[in-house]
């Protein structure tokens, strides 16, 4: 019986399983989930990165491109839809699915072509 349990719960997790990081820089960055955070926006999701910043992930991300590209392969490719134009070769795009948030950031970041993109993170903001 202890064994199906176990099963159960590690099939669970790997279904479940999304990227606990993301890409900056070029160089992978660890997100930790938390749960423990109370949720005034269910449509958030919460994570620590390896600095100790709590940063939300919600359904949109940003991509930004070296240089000119077809926009439209990307929205085709990833199921995503163009929120705004933010500047030359700079996107904010929103995915179906705000679990799908940070795969889809961390594909594009491995995409030749693409300068960056990550997650639109909201962050606490500091009184100074």
């Amino acid at each position: 019986m202890k064994k199906i349990i176990i099963i159960c719960i590690l099939l669970t997790q790997f279904v479940y399983a999304t990227d606990s990081y993301f890409y900056k820089d070029g160089k992978a960055t660890l997100l930790t989930p938390l749960v423990s955070i109370e949720r005034n926006f269910k449509n958030i999701d919460y994570y620590q990165n390896e600095r100790g910043i709590v940063l939300g992930v919600k359904d949109t991300l940003l991509l930004k491109f070296q240089k000119k590209e077809n926009l439209q392969n990307y929205l085709n490719e990833f199921n995503l839809t163009l929120v705004k134009t933010l500047g030359e070769n700079l996107y904010l795009l929103k995915t179906t699915d705000k679990n799908l948030t940070i795969n889809i950031s961390n594909r594009l970041s491995e995409k030749e072509g693409v300068k960056y993109a990550h997650p639109d993170f909201i962050k606490k903001s500091l009184k100074r």
